[in-house]
């Protein structure tokens, strides 16, 4: 049994994405973990290390929100419920 070659080609291509999405996601993650530590490590100052730690994981929290929010065809759009009532009714 042999595979296709364009079934071949698209597995590669889209495993070639997958990497180059998840080095950015560890690389970007290491950056900031990076500069948490410098921050910890480098300062007594509760303030700093309260907004090293803090920041990005309101950034987290909020994008966590969103992408939980967003579901459905119509994601990210926002309709008044009068408007979603008649779009059903259709």
């Amino acid at each position: 049994m042999t595979v296709p070659t364009p079934l071949l080609l698209l597995v590669g291509v889209l495993a070639l994405v997958a990497v180059v999405v998840l080095w950015k996601l560890l690389l970007t993650a290491g950056l900031i973990g990076l500069a948490q530590w410098a921050v910890i490590t480098q300062t007594e100052d509760s303030t700093a290390v309260l907004v090293a730690v803090g920041v990005p994981a309101l950034v987290l929290a909020v994008l966590i929100r969103r992408a939980a929010t967003r579901t459905g065809h119509r994601a990210g759009l926002r309709f008044p419920r009068s408007a979603r009532r008649l779009e059903v009714t259709r």
